[in-house]
This record gives structure tokens, sequence and C-alpha cells, in this order.
């Protein structure tokens, strides 16, 4: 993982805009990104939920205290995978040296970061969504998440379970873009050339749950959004997701959410 040398030619930032407040704009539970790139920087860090990120042909797990700083143009795509709902800040920016706008800034993107304490950086968040509240004092503001990224991309900031195996990364992919493609995790793994015993220690070792438990969660997930955003019965919703008992499909959405599916999709019109 490479850090900036922020000494220099980095000594500041202008704000591109204000930062995004990391709790009100907490993400839904199904959350997606996906962007063909700002044109200015960003500093993102993830504060709470758990899920994946991937970006120059790299994936890396989204957990809290994870960090980023992605280059102007940089594509992006994540997703949330499992546990509470992901929340994020970020901040856009340009690099400043003096006065003078930085178009490049050696070592920069910044990928798969993790900061040493969570709540050190909660506070110093909190600091500066106070600032950016009040619309004044915009040099203090600049200043203090200048601030923020220098500490966070100290080089105690290391992490070595982030950066995901590249066949965990396509496992992932398989799972979330087609759950019902996914026969067993014995058929996953030797789709992959890895043994199922090897497949299923690696991915819950970067992942943090087992894969027929992720493939699960994503199967669910796709459940909620046909429910929420088609008008396909409850029957197709499970052929759709490889399940050939509707009933059995039905206990595994009530146990996950609540409801069994009919019932979840009558809550929605009623709101």
């Amino acid at each position: 993982m490479h850090y900036p040398e922020l000494d220099s030619p980095f000594d500041g930032i202008h704000l591109v805009d204000r930062p995004w407040f990391p709790y009100l704009c907490t993400e839904v539970e199904h959350w997606e990104w996906e962007t063909q790139g700002d044109q200015h920087y960003n500093f993102w860090v993830c504060l709470g939920g758990e899920g994946y990120l991937s970006t120059l042909g790299q994936s890396f797990r989204l957990k809290p205290g994870m960090f980023f700083i992605f280059s102007p143009n940089q594509k992006i795509s994540a997703a949330h995978t499992s546990g509470e709902r992901i929340t994020r800040f970020s901040a856009h920016f340009i690099p400043l040296s003096g006065a003078t706008v930085l178009d490049r800034v050696k070592n920069f993107p910044v990928l798969g970061g993790e900061v040493q304490s969570l709540n050190i950086m909660k506070r110093q968040i909190d600091m500066i969504m106070r600032l950016a509240f009040r619309r004044k004092d915009e040099m203090l503001l600049n200043q203090h998440m200048y601030q923020l990224m220098t500490d966070t991309c100290s080089d105690g900031n290391t992490s070595t379970d982030v950066l995901l195996d590249p066949h965990v990364s396509e496992a992932i992919r398989i799972m979330r873009n087609d759950p019902a493609t996914v026969e067993s995790m014995d058929a996953l793994a030797k789709q992959l050339n890895w043994s199922r015993s090897h497949f299923d220690r690696v991915f819950k070792q970067q992942v943090g749950q087992a894969p027929k438990q992720f493939l699960l969660n994503c199967k669910m997930i796709e459940a909620r959004r046909y429910l929420e955003s088609s008008s396909l019965r409850i029957g197709e919703i499970a052929n759709a997701l490889g399940y050939r008992d509707i009933y059995f499909f039905s206990r595994q959405f009530k146990h996950f959410f609540g409801q069994a599916p009919l019932a979840y999709r009558r809550s929605l019109q009623q709101d």
C-alpha cells in the first residue's frame, strides 16, 4: 500500500464542496456505488458496515476504519454485503502547494488503508462537520480537512487484510452479479481452480463470513430489490434467484427480514 508524501509538494487543499455528512448520508442497506470518476480527488472513509470496493483492477474489503484517496477520473464500484448499513464520510478536494493547484500528487491514489483509531477519526470528523455547518471559516475548514488526511495517511495506518485475493474478488463478483448461477460452493471453487477447503478458508478470512452465507446474503438483497422495484410474482423471484422451492425461499426471506415476501411487498404499498 502506498501513502502520499504529504510534506512535499502537497501542503494544503481546497474543498470542492461541503464534506458529506457521515450520519445523515447513511446509505440504504442494499447500497451500491459506481462512478466514472470525478474531476477532483476524493477522500473516502468507511465508518460502518461491511462490503467491498473495486477500482483499478483490484478489490478491497470495506469495513469500519478503511480509507481511500481517489484520483481524478478514477472509476470506482462498491457494494454493501452484510451487517449494519454502510456509513461513509467523504470530501472532494483539490491539492495545493501554497497557492498553486497541483494536477498530480506523488503516490496518489491511496488504496486500502486502515486507520489506527476509528474513535479519534470520528472526533476529527465531528469537528469538521461543525465547521461545515457554520458555512464560514472556509480557510479553517480546509486546514482541518487537510490535517485529517495527513493524520490518516501517517506511516502507522497500514493494513494487511483489506486487499482481496483476485480469486475471492471474482467469487464476490459472480455471487453479487448473478447469484442464481452458483449451483454449489464446490462448483464455484472448482471454477476458481481452488479446492473447496482452501476457498472456504481464504474467503472467510478476507470477507469475514463463509462463502455460503455470503451467497445467501446476496440472494436476499436481490430478492428485496425485486420486491421493491418489479411486479414479478413471488415464485418468479424465487426462480430468478435459483430457488426450486418457493416455500424454502419464503422461509429464508422471513428469517432475514422478519416478514414473508408477500407481506413485505404489501407493507411497501401501505407506506
